[in-house]
């Protein structure tokens, strides 16, 4: 009997403020990516980014348009996964249009930092294809509907 595969549907937020990037960082394997998590069946993706950061955090999130969306295949020593993000601009964070210095993390295994942009090309973000978007200037002058893939032509 085989394993199921699956493909992994993602949704991701991008929350830039003062030349920084809010980022969830593993905290064991110590790399980043942006926050968010998988998509649930008949979930809307943007809802699934809103729950995500509600269970995360604690705090409710403002969504905002799909910016971004990636497509990677990739073995992480354990098993091999094929995973698709879309990534939204997250327009606020808790209650206040200012966003939080610290946000907080409900999680034991994740916790959430502001990475200044200018340090990401010395930052371990996954997945590669969205590091090389933010550094690229994909951040801060997003085209809607850009899609970005990992897989080798």
């Amino acid at each position: 009997m085989g394993t199921k595969k699956s493909i992994e549907f993602i949704a991701r937020g991008l929350y830039i403020d003062s030349g920084r990037v809010l980022m969830c960082r593993n905290i064991k394997h110590n790399y980043c990516y942006l926050p968010g998590g998988h998509v649930e069946f008949a979930e809307r993706s943007s809802d699934a980014l809103k729950r995500e950061m509600l269970e995360e955090t604690g705090l409710r999130s403002e969504i905002g348009p799909l910016l971004l969306t990636t497509e990677q295949y990739f073995n992480d020593g354990k098993k091999t996964h094929h995973e698709i993000n879309t990534v939204f601009h997250m327009e606020q964070i808790g209650s206040s249009k200012t966003p939080p210095d610290t946000v907080p993390s409900i999680e034991d295994k994740i916790d959430f930092v502001w990475v200044d942009l200018a340090q990401l090309p010395e930052t371990d973000v996954r997945p590669n294809e969205i590091k090389a978007w933010l550094i690229s200037g994909g951040a801060t002058e997003p085209a809607q509907g850009q899609w970005l893939s990992g897989f080798e032509t």
